[in-house]
């Protein structure tokens, strides 16, 4: 075999990624799509409250026709009841929940447009510069000093970030949601909105989906949102043809035996088990894609 090489014809990747959120070392990488497969009563709350918990999101929001029953879930993750949507057959609340993560974009773009202004005033009164319009002026004065304009999600250095912004849906299995393609197409672009016209990443959402079947005839998740799995939570399940079906459309990362492997081991390991399965999971902090539960991986031979 030869091999001739193109000149000029060598792959750029763009800055940035897929994952463009910082998270804990031992946390999975954000933004993410996971699935929380399981019975009725299997613990799906709890393992995604605890999930979600971990990873500290700024903005959470939520479509259930149940959630705002269970308070607990409310405070744990201290999640703003303006922003839970209880009627998954009125598909709007998908525009509304994109709407709103495009105004926490429009706010960061404003904000540093008044920053950029207000370094610009500083500037000019260091210079005791008289020409100032008044209209900069007024802009920053609030009666005794100049003041900087304010911005609520900052990093540690003091510095503007995007704000960390994730979507739960739960109990909306066989609504208009799901058989209208609307939170298919959310998924497919979740990573996209509140996208900026400079190159600063979008601001994006986590999506997490609790599911009592993994696939099914009507109202089911689609083929697309399974596709975009980057994580799922496996609970125990008698329905071998369910567990089939999972190990299979994730045969592309992991083997169906090296699958089957972990999920006996997870089912039998203590209370509250399930499988969790990263399948992006951070090769240099994570010995395997596999764990029981969040805090024990499964390395396998």
């Amino acid at each position: 075999m030869k091999i001739v090489k193109i000149p000029n014809a060598e792959i750029i990747a763009p800055k940035g990624g897929a994952f463009a959120y910082r998270t804990e070392p031992h946390l999975p990488s954000a933004h993410m799509v996971s699935l929380f497969i399981g019975k009725r009563g299997s613990g799906k709350s709890v393992a995604m409250t605890n999930l979600v918990r971990m990873l500290n999101y700024d903005i959470l929001y939520v479509i259930s026709p149940t959630f705002k029953s269970n308070s607990l879930l409310l405070k744990d993750l201290n999640i703003d009841p303006d922003n839970v949507f209880d009627n998954p057959d009125d598909t709007s609340c998908v525009d509304e929940i994109i709407k709103r993560v495009e105004q926490e974009r429009d706010d960061l773009e404003m904000y540093l447009k008044d920053k950029e202004e207000y370094e610009y005033l500083v500037a000019m009164l260091k210079r005791n510069d008289g020409q100032i319009p008044d209209e900069l002026l007024l802009k920053f004065y609030n009666g005794m000093v100049f003041a900087p304009p304010y911005y609520k999600y900052m990093d540690r250095h003091g510095n503007p970030r995007n704000p960390f912004i994730g979507l739960i849906i739960d109990d909306a299995q066989s609504s208009k949601l799901f058989s209208t393609k609307k939170i298919s197409n959310l998924t497919i672009k979740h990573r996209h909105i509140g996208a900026f016209e400079s190159d600063r990443a979008s601001l994006g959402l986590s999506m997490f989906f609790l599911v009592q079947n993994y696939s099914c005839k009507q109202g089911g998740l689609d083929r697309s949102i399974r596709n975009n799995c980057t994580n799922a939570v496996v609970f125990k399940s008698k329905d071998e043809s369910e567990l089939a079906k999972i190990s299979s459309e994730m045969s592309g990362e992991v083997s169906k035996d090296d699958f089957m492997t972990a999920y006996e081991y997870a089912m039998t390991d203590g209370e509250y088990p399930f499988l969790f399965v990263d399948l992006h999971r951070r090769k240099n902090d994570h010995p395997s894609m596999f764990r029981s539960r969040y805090d024990k991986f499964i390395c396998l031979e």
